[in-house]
């Protein structure tokens, strides 16, 4: 058995079940996400988008301008190539491309970008040499026109720098040149040099490439690139889906009621040794007693469940008296004591019932009995124990009298039945019920009853965490058993009651769940507060 304070590992399929009792939270943020994405990318106005390729070019060695050019500096290729996306969307590109785009009004507010376009894996480069330059806008032709124009900017900026800095290297020439004022020193080695670099220089600037080509020139789009609202609407569902989830495990955190029996267990510490399902109307259109009235019912067959879980909980250690409360008013004990009496006294037992909930009966409700004798008149001796007990016929047959003497007990019947069922009512309400319950006399009454000739006395006791009277009562019983709701606790009022419960002098033997819905297709109510 767990013990308090133990932890236990999470599961997968504790995430799953997180998940499962929020469903309708994930549903509602994927449906609401994925129809506000597709309907917005469906109205919104179309966009065009055109590419232009530009492939980077070595130039060519002047001394040798018919040689190969291998080997190729990657990491000078890669600089070249992300300098063309850093500077597509400079001032000095914009300005020339603006220019070349002077007959379409419009073209300035197109959205240029480009990148590096991935390698052809067949070639088995690692390092890409084509760098793509995007125009998206509103217009097909205008896009594919804008993209052609930053492509042409591109290589004549580039083209007009190299040719700037050709230049600066032939003025440092001709300054050095100019140190030769001789005929003798003309026709020295060193300005010989010095005259074939200035023309290699003066070759260098007139077939100035700028290092790029354009090899694919874009062209005008067929169909308009955004928006998609079929693509929008998947990716949407995507992120809708995990903020779902998310959202549903944050819910969680703070979300504190409790959804099955496995969670109370958690918390409690104890065996769950009953599930009884909700009670519908139908169940209760003939009264309480579903376990008499309606034997074939779900609810009944949990109850006999219950009897034989709890027959089987006193091999080791035999109990006789047994306290039944809840944590909290409302959560059905009363209904749950009386049906158990009933299925335990219909197998041949002599069963008792003591109401001593003195703050809100129900017992005599229950069984349809008066109340105007009862345990208060017994422990304020103005009625004998045996005339307080009233007998209930299981099958209609009338009972006269209960006989209680020497130990032994007894009750008149017009037949031999088997098993007995008596009841002990509340009686008349006392004004200090606290401390009648505390009293010596009520805990000597379910001694008197516990000795003599039955089987089982179940005690009804007031919820544990409105008022002390389970902890004047435990003292007196044998065993405890705790009822639970779980359409009605929390995690926060488990925890209170699992305090209790270990202060509490008497055996525990498990948990009774009530109004859990035990079948996908069967919904219960239990309805009968206590």
């Amino acid at each position: 058995m767990p013990q308090p304070g133990d932890t236990q590992p999470v599961t997968l399929r504790d995430y799953v079940r997180v998940v499962m009792l929020r469903w309708w939270l994930v549903a509602i943020v994927v449906i609401a996400c994925t129809l506000t994405a597709f309907l917005m990318s469906a109205r919104a106005a179309p966009l065009y988008s055109a590419t232009a390729s530009l492939m980077y070019q070595q130039a060519a060695n002047i001394a040798n301008p018919l040689g190969s050019n291998f080997g190729t500096d990657v990491n000078g290729l890669a600089l070249e190539t992300q300098s063309v996306v850093n500077t597509v969307g400079s001032p000095e590109i914009k300005s020339r491309a603006k220019g070349l785009l002077s007959g379409s009004p419009g073209a300035q507010s197109y959205k240029v970008t480009a990148s590096i376009l991935q390698p052809d894996s067949s070639s088995g480069g690692t390092v890409s040499d084509v760098v793509g330059v995007t125009a998206e806008g509103p217009e097909a032709a205008t896009s594919a026109a804008v993209a052609n124009a930053y492509a042409e900017a591109v290589i004549t900026t580039r083209v007009e720098r190299e040719q700037a800095r050709l230049r600066a290297a032939q003025d440092a020439i001709l300054t050095q040149m100019e140190a030769f004022t001789t005929g003798a020193s003309k026709l020295s080695t060193d300005y010989l040099l010095l005259a074939q670099r200035l023309r290699d220089l003066q070759v260098a600037e007139a077939t100035a490439t700028g290092d790029f080509r354009i090899i694919h020139p874009a062209t005008v789009p067929e169909a308009p690139s955004s928006p998609k609202p079929r693509r929008t609407a998947v990716v949407a569902f995507v992120g809708s889906l995990l903020a779902g989830v998310a959202l549903a495990f944050i819910v969680g955190q703070f979300d504190t009621r409790i959804r099955t029996h496995r969670h109370v267990t958690e918390i409690l510490a104890l065996p769950v040794v009953g599930r009884i399902p909700r009670v519908s109307r139908d169940v209760l259109r003939d009264g309480t007693l579903v376990t008499l009235n309606e034997p074939a019912s779900a609810p009944a067959e949990a109850l006999r469940m219950l009897r034989s879980n709890l027959s089987w909980s006193s091999i080791d250690r035999e109990w006789k008296s047994l306290l039944i409360t809840s944590s909290e008013k409302g959560e059905g004990k009363t209904l749950t004591i009386c049906n158990l009496a009933v299925a335990l006294a219909l197998t041949g037992k002599k069963v008792v019932v003591v109401d001593a909930d003195l703050r809100a009966p129900r017992v005599h409700t229950a069984f349809s009995l008066p109340n105007r004798i009862g345990l208060t008149t017994v422990i304020m001796e103005a009625t004998r124990l045996e005339d307080a007990l009233t007998p209930f016929s299981l099958n209609g047959t009338p009972m006269t009298h209960v006989h209680m003497a020497r130990g032994q007990y007894s009750v008149e019947t017009a037949t031999d039945d088997d098993g007995t069922l008596t009841v002990l009512t509340s009686g008349p309400l006392p004004p200090n019920p606290g401390e009648v319950v505390a009293s010596r006399k009520l805990a000597s009454v379910i001694a008197d009853l516990t000795e003599s000739d039955v089987d089982y006395v179940l005690v009804d006791a007031p919820p544990l965490l409105n008022v002390g009277d389970v902890g004047a009562l435990a003292h007196a019983v044998d065993a405890l058993l705790l009822v639970v709701n779980v359409g009605d606790a929390t995690r926060p009022m488990l925890e209170d009651t699992r305090e209790a419960l270990d202060a509490l002098p008497c055996r525990k033997l498990g948990v009774v769940i009530v109004g859990e819905r035990m079948e996908p297709s069967t919904y219960y109510h239990y309805g009968l507060s206590s």
